[in-house]
């Protein structure tokens, strides 16, 4: 891939080194918006605190990274001609070291801001992150999150404006929440892993079918459906349990009354061990 120029001002500021063999230094990045084309983005990051959220306006981007440069170098990479964004740190830098060197509070931390006006394949690398991320009125065609050792929340506050082809989901130590994830519009979801829990909280409406297929140890799966939207599901639990509420058995499946009446459904296919899968399908 072919770095071009960061067409904004890019400013670094080497911040004094703290005890240890610690070196911080804040860079802030940004980019003017040429287009809308689609664009595939690559984000990222070791351990500490990060944050991204909708940014409307004329930039394509704008980033703010705190990191250790001892353990870490920090990427801003565009590819103008193939539409590839790179940002947050490099891949030989997602060990244990950086992990360890960032973990806390005062330490590593990112922020940064997408223009919702451009169709996104977004990927998120979060290693040992603590994260917080808004992708509400966005245009996420594909999503993949791959959590490490620290808990996260996702949040669709607002439709997602593209058709999602799937989200895919590997979580570590650390556990996720995704709320309002019936505005992801989204048709496939495929979850592995989750040591401390995965919620999948659909909110109040599902915009269109979706089949979740999940493979998820000891921490358990948590959905979350409104009732408006029909629900069959197929698992198989080992040391776990299952017992889902208002779902009537029909061969290998259980479904929910309402399946052949509603107009959005949701199917799934769960593997899980340990912690269980529940169903909650209730009101709005």
């Amino acid at each position: 891939m072919r770095p071009t120029t960061v067409s904004l001002a890019l400013a670094a500021a080497l911040v004094p080194a703290v005890a240890g063999a610690q070196q911080w230094r804040t860079i802030e990045s940004a980019r003017q918006l040429t287009g809308t084309d689609a664009t595939t983005v690559s984000v990222t990051f070791a351990g500490g605190k990060f944050e991204l959220a909708p940014l409307p306006g004329k930039l394509l981007y704008q980033m703010q990274i705190h990191y250790d440069e001892q353990a870490a170098d920090a990427v801003h990479e565009f590819d103008a001609a193939n539409h590839q964004l790179t940002l947050g740190m490099s891949h030989a830098n997602m060990g244990w070291r950086a992990l360890r060197a960032m973990k806390n509070d005062e330490g590593g931390r990112m922020t940064l801001g997408l223009n919702p006006a451009v169709p996104m394949d977004l990927t998120l690398e979060l290693g040992g992150a603590e994260a917080e991320v808004e992708l509400g009125g966005m245009r996420i065609r594909n999503l993949k999150l791959q959590i490490g050792l620290a808990g996260s929340r996702v949040s669709f506050s607002s439709p997602n404006l593209a058709e999602m082809e799937a989200l895919s989901l590997d979580v570590g130590l650390g556990g996720v929440q995704l709320e309002d994830l019936g505005n992801a519009n989204v048709a496939q979801i495929n979850i592995s892993g989750g040591m401390d829990g995965i919620n999948l909280d659909f909110g109040d409406r599902v915009m269109r079918d979706v089949k979740i297929n999940a493979d998820v140890a000891f921490g358990g799966l948590k959905i979350q459906i409104p009732n408006s939207a029909g629900v069959t599901i197929k698992a198989e639990t080992k040391l776990g349990s299952f017992k889902p509420q208002g779902f009537t058995r029909v061969g290998d499946a259980w479904v929910t009354p309402n399946w052949d009446q509603a107009s959005t459904h949701v199917t799934i296919v769960a593997n899980t061990a340990l912690g269980g899968l529940q169903v909650d399908h209730a009101g709005p």
